[in-house]
C-alpha cells in the first residue's frame, strides 16, 4: 500500500477555508443557471400525465379490492 493511502492521524485533516455569504449565494446563483429547466408545455403535459396515470392506478385498486372482496366473501361464506 502506498504512503498516499495510509490513514493519516487524529487532528491533522485539511480542513477547508470557509465559503463567505456572498460567494456561497454566487456559487448557488451559477450552479442554478446551469440547469436545464422544462418548459411549460413539458410541465402541462407531464402533470396531465401524473393526473392521468393517478386515475388509472386508482381505478385499478378499486377493481382489486372488489374482487378480492368477493373472492373472500365466497371463501368464507359471507355476505351473499
Amino acid at each position: 500500500m502506498s504512503k498516499s493511502h495510509a490513514a493519516r492521524p487524529a487532528g491533522t485533516e485539511k480542513k477547508k477555508p470557509r465559503t463567505g455569504v456572498f460567494e456561497f449565494f454566487g456559487q448557488v446563483r451559477a450552479e442554478g443557471e446551469k440547469v436545464t429547466w422544462p418548459s411549460r408545455k413539458e410541465t402541462t403535459i407531464t402533470t396531465v400525465m401524473v393526473f392521468v396515470m393517478v386515475v388509472v392506478a386508482s381505478l385499478f385498486f378499486l377493481l382489486a379490492d372488489f374482487v378480492l372482496q368477493k373472492a373472500v366473501g365466497l371463501i368464507l361464506g359471507i355476505g351473499g
